[in-house]
């Protein structure tokens, strides 16, 4: 993949990197989760992450698709997460459309 592939492929998936780091965020406050509380619940699934680690993580939303998945269950948002997610980035993404015009 060349550098110019590379960037707009980047800026195709930042609505979803931003969208999944909001939901994550949201969903922890809804909880009143902190992210040691969210590092204790992954521990109890066999998940050893620092609550500065995984802070970084969902800021950054540099995070495997298996962490997410660990993640969604941990707050036991199974039944929202992806819509609530999609959702998001599509207004991400027409925001983003519609700034460019």
């Amino acid at each position: 993949m060349d550098h110019k592939q590379s960037l707009s492929n980047q800026q195709a998936l930042a609505p979803y990197k931003q969208a999944i780091a909001r939901y994550v965020r949201a969903s922890m406050a809804l909880r009143g989760m902190r992210y040691g509380d969210l590092a204790q619940a992954l521990a109890e699934r066999g998940i050893s992450m620092t609550t500065e680690n995984l802070r970084s993580k969902v800021s950054k939303c540099m995070f495997s698709a298996d962490l997410l998945a660990a993640i969604i269950d941990a707050l036991s948002v199974e039944d929202s997460a992806m819509p609530e997610i999609l959702k998001q980035a599509r207004e991400l993404q027409d925001q983003g459309l519609n700034t460019e015009q």
